[in-house]
């Protein structure tokens, strides 16, 4: 097929693309709105030690362990008790995600959950005890190699992330034109009607040498 093809076809079934992206639209915005709101609140933890330590191979190691200590079920339960969640370690565990910066050696917690008071106090109990659990680790080692481990700030009732409904609309939509590309591409090859005079050419193998045009009745 030319380009002129694909034009033309496009032009054929415009209505089925049309259709097609419109059935996306309305699938994607139901989709979005039916679905449970999931918050998200964040704490950062800032590691403060001496200057000359902080090579980056030592930085990435210190946060690399320290993403492992995070996940650890035994933080998640003190979470749980702390905040009297009621909630299995797994399940805590499930709701965060950690996120390293070795620039600012500082490691951010996300917590997702579908309330967001529940969010800021996951995110708030996780800051809390991994300060005092940093701050009993570095107890007894000397100040100039000891390791410093607070939060920024407080963490903030969590803030509506998913579902988004305006991108999710957006998203279906260009899939909906995709498809109905496709659906429209696959109508014309399948479709084996003859309907130009290329077609007509194609198909005898002759050339076309005239055409009878269509005459309309003149109105009286």
């Amino acid at each position: 097929m030319q380009l002129k093809d694909y034009l033309s076809a496009i032009s054929r079934w415009w209505w089925v693309i049309a259709l097609v992206v419109l059935s996306a639209l309305v699938c994607s915005f139901l989709f979005s709105r039916f679905q449970a709101p999931v918050y998200r609140s964040s704490v950062l933890l800032i590691n403060t030690a001496r200057l000359e330590w902080g090579t980056t191979m030592t930085v990435q190691i210190l946060l690399k362990q320290q993403e492992e200590q995070l996940q650890t079920v035994d933080i998640a339960s003190k979470v749980s008790e702390r905040m009297h969640l009621d909630l299995p370690a797994d399940d805590i565990l499930s709701k965060i995600q950690t996120k390293p910066y070795t620039d600012s050696i500082s490691i951010r917690i996300d917590v997702e959950d579908l309330d967001p008071e529940r969010a800021r106090k996951i995110a708030l109990a996780y800051g809390q005890i991994f300060e005092e659990e940093k701050a009993a680790e570095y107890a007894l080692v000397t100040p100039e190699n000891r390791v410093r481990v607070t939060m920024l700030e407080e963490p903030r009732t969590g803030i509506r992330v998913r579902p988004d409904t305006k991108l999710n609309t957006v998203g279906g939509a260009i899939l909906g034109l995709l498809l109905g590309l496709v659906i429209a591409m696959l109508l014309e090859f399948l479709d084996d009607t003859l309907k130009t005079p290329e077609d007509v050419a194609r198909y005898l193998g002759i050339p076309t040498l005239g055409l009878i045009p269509r005459v309309t009745p003149a109105r009286r």
